[in-house]
């Protein structure tokens, strides 16, 4: 019941849907359970004809046709009744579980973003959920219908022949317990088969997003091997579980088909004992029609335990896929302490005794102490794995460090809403991020109620406009990450992005490594019209692009070694001088 609780707030917004389908489902289930005696009296009626001369007319055959008649057609409206109902609501729920993970994977932080396999967590927001979908789907069928046929059938079973009922109710249950047993050994084997399932999916996620640089290394078959290996893997655990939930059908159905077998056998030996008299065992006198009857019933009753026999492995895969999808909405949402929001640009920004690791005992960022005063133009530069977009991290509180703050002016970063925070910041990626839509859509983006008069002015600022231009339909062309554009053209796009949004702070990530030279004097020429006067953070590997900066800060290992401008910075012939003359000794 507990892994089922995640449902029960989807449940409950549509409870009046879920009572009508009850109603139709119960309808139903009164028509199906009172056919067979209808029946039964048709056939008794036709039988008490033998040895007499009387006709049907004289009997009262024709109304219980007409009963009988009446009862198809209320079967044939309310299931259909029932299963439109049923289906609606179980699409909606879908549709809010999928979407519950999707906003949920939006307000998680980072760090659990960082921490799992992305192709798993796209698995747990589409495929599980369709999974949940469709073990929802069975389970309520098998409730509201099962439920109310199982009670019903099995009260007049024992109103219309008390034996025959305990016959059946003594065998039926034997398929269940065999489906209770195969359900509880093969659950583990879908939980595991779930979780390769995701790993399967992060990893053709992450080979399609580098097929290019998959295909330039000739590293195809290796990369099909590893996906080989991993679906192998899946297919020995899935036949697994499904070897192992494949015994139950067949076995529920042999305890059934057995069942009507020895009701029929004691059916027509009631019958034989009878000899018309009401006396025999009891009461438990059988006739013709009651043989039928009780057949038609076996299966009535025997229909809830054999259909969650044969869905079992749907609902098993549901279940699983209900605990992955569980272990995400119970995640925590990212903290945020902060209520201030920032009014105005901060004078200084300051960074004290700054101490972060991603690992324990694997420190990043260690001891980082700096000043960036109002307006300045502040760029980061040293090695790879210098922390030097971890320090842009922490500032936008992607990441919170473990000791020492940041503070805007006298606020530490803490007490600052998030949202705030990364409002105040125009941030330009060397990773662009093109999706699909227009060109006009993909610069407006940040900017909900842009014009296209304001989107046009942004892009002649960037000098994009002509490139723009140049397209089939201008703004209105379609454009994806996959659309033909070159790397700097959507890098381009990007960065009037952000410049449209027109931030008090401006980060700089690498933002001008995937453009040519001379593309890269003109972004380097809009970017100080956007900065001027704005303070401005650059992580560059070019050094050529940081010249101009007010201070340049020199990291190595999570410290800074070296402050100071371009020119003071040379002169001292430190770090900074050997980065620059390694790359321009030639």
């Amino acid at each position: 019941m507990k892994r089922l609780s995640v449902l029960f707030p989807y449940l409950k917004r549509h409870k009046f849907s879920l009572l009508a389908s009850l109603v139709f489902a119960i309808i139903f289930d009164f028509a199906l359970v009172i056919l067979p005696l209808i029946n039964a009296k048709m056939i008794d009626e036709i039988t008490s004809l033998i040895g007499t001369a009387n006709s049907l007319n004289d009997t009262q055959f024709f109304l219980y046709l007409i009963y009988s008649i009446i009862l198809i057609l209320a079967l044939l409206v309310f299931n259909f009744a029932f299963e439109t109902t049923v289906n609606t609501v179980v699409e909606k729920i879908n549709v809010e579980l999928r979407n519950a993970v999707f906003e949920k994977l939006n307000k998680v932080s980072i760090k659990y973003i960082d921490s799992h396999n992305h192709g798993d967590l796209v698995s747990r927001c589409v495929t599980d959920t369709e999974n949940v979908n469709n073990a929802l789907i069975s389970a309520f069928r098998q409730f509201f219908q099962g439920v109310v046929v199982l009670l019903a059938t099995l009260i007049i079973m024992f109103i219309y022949n008390w034996l025959l009922a305990i016959v059946v109710v003594i065998l039926i249950p034997f398929g269940f317990l065999i489906s209770y047993f195969v359900a509880k050994n093969s659950s583990k084997n879908f939980k595991k088969q779930a979780k390769i399932n995701g790993v399967l999916s992060g990893n053709a996620l992450e080979t399609f997003k580098n097929l290019d640089l998959i295909n330039s290394l000739n590293y195809g078959d290796k990369a099909f091997e590893n996906y080989s290996k991993i679906n192998d893997e899946l297919y020995v655990v899935g036949q697994r579980a499904q070897f192992v939930s494949s015994f139950t059908n067949p076995t529920t159905r042999l305890v059934n088909n057995s069942t009507y077998a020895i009701v029929g056998v004691v059916a027509a030996i009631l019958c034989v004992l009878s000899s018309g008299s009401d006396n025999v065992l009891l009461g438990a006198s059988c006739t013709v029609g009651t043989i039928l009857a009780f057949i038609q019933y076996s299966n009535q009753f025997a229909k809830p335990f054999n259909e969650i026999s044969s869905c079992i492995t749907e609902i098993q895969t549901g279940l699983s896929s209900l605990d992955r999808i569980s272990e995400i909405l119970a995640e925590e949402n990212d903290i945020d302490e902060g209520s201030i929001l920032i009014q105005e640009n901060p004078k200084i920004i300051e960074f004290c005794k700054v101490f972060f690791e991603y690992e324990e005992k694997k420190p990043i960022i260690n001891d980082f102490n700096l000043k960036i005063k109002q307006g300045q133009k502040v760029s980061l530069v040293g090695p790879t794995g210098c922390g030097k977009t971890t320090m842009i991290n922490l500032l936008l509180r992607f990441y919170d460090p473990q000791n020492g703050s940041i503070r805007f002016d006298d606020t530490s970063l803490v007490a600052v809403k998030k949202s705030s925070i990364r409002k105040s910041f125009g941030m330009v990626l060397q990773d662009t991020w093109i999706f699909n839509g227009t060109v006009f859509d993909n610069i407006a983006y940040g900017k909900k109620d842009a014009t296209i008069e304001e989107v046009e002015s942004i892009a002649k600022e960037v000098n994009i406009y002509n490139f723009i231009q140049r397209l089939p339909n201008g703004f209105d062309t379609k454009i994806s990450d996959k659309s033909g554009l070159s790397i700097g053209e959507k890098q381009l796009i990007c960065i009037a992005r952000v410049a449209l949004m027109k931030p008090e702070m401006m980060i700089l990530d690498e933002a001008t490594s995937n453009i040519d030279t001379r593309n890269e004097l003109k972004i380097a020429s809009a970017f100080n019209r956007i900065m001027k006067g704005k303070t401005s953070i650059i992580i560059a590997h070019r050094l050529s692009t940081i010249k101009n900066s007010d201070l340049i800060v020199v990291m190595d290992k999570g410290s800074i070694v070296e402050v100071g401008n371009h020119k003071e910075l040379l002169e001292k012939n430190g770090f900074y001088a050997k980065l620059y003359n390694a790359q321009y000794s030639n």
